[in-house]
């Protein structure tokens, strides 16, 4: 048996690493996709409306619910207005988000 010398041990190596980065790359890619799937817009939309059911199916959370998201949608509306700025956009979805928060302590206390 012939002893390997120490550039062919190190080309071993490095041919098993690139064969493992590529199989990480193949689950990093993987992942990718699924996380990209999971924030599809039909999917964030169907959660809203299953965690508002969830919550609205509640009696005594109905009013409650209803008045903090209206307040949170006004809220945004008075800040973006009629604005294309995706700056605005983004500021008026953290003020809707924020005063929907509010509101609903507010009114579940």
């Amino acid at each position: 048996m012939k002893a390997l010398k120490q550039t062919d041990i190190l080309d071993n190596k490095i041919a098993a690493l690139k064969i493992k980065r590529a199989n990480e790359f193949v689950e990093l890619k993987e992942q990718y996709f699924t996380v990209h799937n999971s924030f599809t817009v039909s999917n964030i939309v169907n959660q809203g409306i299953s965690e508002f059911y969830k919550t609205a199916t509640n009696k005594d959370n109905l009013f409650s619910t209803i008045t903090s998201v209206l307040g949170g949608y006004l809220s945004k509306r008075m800040v973006v207005g009629e604005s294309k700025n995706p700056f605005k956009q983004i500021l008026g979805y953290g003020v809707q988000f924020a005063v929907t928060k509010i509101l609903s302590k507010i009114s579940n206390k």
